[in-house]
């Protein structure tokens, strides 16, 4: 229990050693406010997890957060699904295969090359 307890208070110094050389760092005050919101979101996660560790709802909360990001890629690949199904590939490529226009080509789709030059 006792180490525990050491192993924390050493990760939350640790940490706050971390953010203020990171704050420190950053030349300008722009960011400095947003840096600072966000080391405190993170610090108060990490006060929270011996409460968290004591209730039981440590691995919940991961657990939680797994879902919601599992959720999410789902979505993400049922509407990129969406916007696939949507394409007609045959015109996709044929487009691909156009791109180039300036040299002339037979019937058959085919490049007719009059000279080629090697080195100098």
């Amino acid at each position: 229990m006792f180490d525990y307890i050491y192993q924390w208070i050493r990760n939350l110094a640790f940490y706050l050693v971390l953010a203020t050389a990171v704050i420190q760092v950053i030349p300008g005050s722009d960011y400095k406010k947003y840096i600072r919101f966000f080391t405190g979101l993170v610090l108060v996660i990490m006060m929270m997890t011996p409460v968290l560790k004591l209730f039981g709802m440590e691995d919940s909360l991961k657990d939680y957060y797994n879902y919601a990001e599992y959720r999410w890629k789902i979505e993400e690949m049922e509407n990129a699904a969406k916007y696939l199904e949507g394409i007609d590939s045959a015109e996709y490529l044929g487009n691909i295969g156009s791109a180039d226009n300036n040299d002339e080509k037979d019937e058959d789709g085919k490049i007719d090359v009059e000279e080629i030059e090697i080195g100098k």
